[in-house]
């Protein structure tokens, strides 16, 4: 039965354990450490224990915690070794019941480079011993075999070198620590992954609120480079002959060449997405790897958030893809730049995943609603903008006249004999004339002119900011000249002509619909004058 010393070791052993799994940050693990290595001191009775934590980012240790003396603390808090200079000291001649115990006497030179503490003590001829340049050190690991660290002891408070049960004793509290160890940075690490799924959470709220696909797309790029870390991400998506353009960004501006001059297609990308690649729905790959199979005759992006070693960040690339319901390809995402220099985690991907999920569907939510708008003030057959839209504009046009020496004109088109066409050709070919009229219309306005469907074969034309009548009925000569041309179709040709009145304010005071009633009547003037002119509305004739 354990006597109180033993219960006291289990008790702090179990105390150990309980602080690691409460670690949430950085601070909590530098304290959890300061307690393992505060608990291997008294418990083995030695008056200095360092912690070289294993940096996975760098493949490299760090000293991170120190007790003992000031002059060691000083000496030792916050240097980095390398396994190259451990290396001599885990020569298997060292090894000694799992620690390696290095003898002064047998030991090799200090490694260049490296910080070594060593007591202010004098030497004894002792062979049992303990010497300052002795060193008794052993491998923490993690439970898969992984080193964690290297666990250094030094200055038993007997001065004595240790028997082969106090090594064994030393291994085995050694083990423990090991594991605390790796419960605290697990710890932390599923803390940080709490809060990024929590602010993912936030972020797709936000996205399911957005009603634009470019708010959507914002919002994937801030929330993947906020809770997850990613410093650049990039959203490409294919236009409607496949080749990947950039619509949103974080960490990259939009016209970043490294995103504009790509130049590729969701074709040319495909052999980046091969199984092999696959992590969790993401696909990982090496730079080189990846600019070969895009046959890329130099490097496009170099992450400058790199790392060392196995674990490490080396200029990968890291795409998701963005597919539609069909599960199609729409797209992908490209995040970069990781803040921790790791190779994401398999949690870390999964969340990327999910959130590629969540935005894809959202993003064809924010299309639907788009569309739906769209057709709540375009037509449906031309696109253009459709009646309750025009009367919107031209009440504000006329509103700023009246505080302006600028003036608006009303085009009102009719296509001459479009029910013969109807009715010789059938309702399919006159949805196509309408749809090359429409286009025809609208690619001779200037910039800022407005035009829409009216109903049937009727057109409104909108001109701000015209000089007078002239300049109107310059425009209207224009637009009847345009659609006086044959349209090409595939049952044959077909010529069409129009007749287009014309009305300006002759006051300040008329309203939309007097303005678009004025150039209705002498849209009908231009038809009894013999189809395809134009007649512009006398001031104050005609008008209610």
């Amino acid at each position: 039965m354990p006597g109180p010393p033993a219960l006291s070791l289990i008790a702090s052993l179990r105390g150990a354990l309980e602080a690691a799994r409460g670690v949430r940050t950085p601070d909590d693990l530098r304290s959890a450490l300061d307690g393992i290595a505060t608990l291997i001191a008294e418990s083995m009775s030695y008056r200095c224990v360092v912690v070289n934590l294993h940096r996975p980012a760098w493949d490299d240790f760090e000293v991170t915690t120190v007790h003992g003396p000031d002059a060691a603390r000083a000496q030792l808090l916050g240097t980095v070794s390398t396994w190259d200079q451990w290396a001599p000291y885990l020569a298997p001649r060292y090894e000694r019941r799992g620690a390696q115990h290095v003898r002064a006497d047998v030991a090799p030179p200090d490694p260049p480079g490296m910080s070594v503490y060593k007591p202010d003590a004098p030497s004894s001829a002792d062979p049992s011993c303990w010497d300052p340049d002795d060193l008794l050190i052993v491998l923490m690991r993690r439970s898969n075999g992984d080193v964690l660290g290297i666990l250094s002891i030094d200055e038993p408070l007997d001065g004595r070198r240790p028997a082969d049960d106090e090594l064994d004793r030393v291994v085995a509290l050694a083990e423990v620590a090991s594991l605390a160890v790796e419960q605290a940075l697990d710890a932390q690490q599923q803390a940080g992954h709490h809060v990024a799924l929590e602010r993912l959470l936030g972020v797709s709220s936000r996205i399911s609120d957005q009603r634009s696909r470019g708010g959507v797309l914002d919002e994937v790029c801030s929330g993947i480079r906020g809770a997850l870390g990613f410093q650049r991400v990039a959203v490409l998506l294919a236009d409607e002959r496949g080749a990947l353009r950039p619509a949103a960004t974080a960490g990259w501006q939009v016209d970043d060449p490294v995103l504009t001059g790509l130049g590729l297609t969701l074709g040319q990308v495909e052999p980046l997405m091969q199984p092999r690649f696959e992590r969790d729905g993401c696909y990982l790959l090496e730079r080189e790897e990846a600019e070969a199979l895009l046959h890329l005759d130099a490097p496009v992006y170099e992450s400058f958030s790199n790392g060392r070693g196995p674990y490490a960040w080396e200029r990968h690339w890291l795409l998701v893809p963005l597919l539609g319901p069909d599960g199609a390809r729409r797209g992908m995402i490209w995040a970069d730049d990781p803040v921790d220099r790791l190779l994401p985690s398999r949690p870390k991907l999964q969340a990327l995943r999910l959130f590629a999920g969540q935005s894809s569907a959202a993003l064809e939510n924010a299309r639907d609603y788009e569309a739906t708008a769209h057709l709540a003030h375009h037509d449906g057959l031309t696109g253009l903008a459709n009646r309750a839209t025009l009367s919107q504009r031209l009440e504000h046009a006329l509103r700023r006249v009246r505080r302006s020496d600028s003036s608006v004109a009303v085009l009102f088109i009719d296509l001459d004999n479009f029910k013969q066409i109807n009715d010789e050709r059938g309702h399919h070919a006159g949805d196509a004339l309408l749809r090359t009229v429409a286009a025809r219309i609208d690619a001779d306005l200037r910039p800022g002119d407005t035009v829409a469907r009216f109903g049937g074969d009727e057109f409104v034309v909108l001109c701000e900011d015209v000089a007078g009548p002239e300049d109107a009925m310059e425009v209207a000569e224009r637009l009847r000249g345009s659609l006086a041309r044959e349209v090409p179709l595939s049952g044959g040709a077909i010529h069409v002509t129009a007749s287009i009145g014309v009305a300006l304010p002759d006051r300040p005071d008329r309203g939309a619909e007097e303005l678009l009633e004025a150039a209705d009547r002498a849209m009908y003037e231009a038809k009894a004058a013999g189809r395809d002119a134009t007649r512009l509305a006398a001031p104050g004739a005609g008008w209610s």
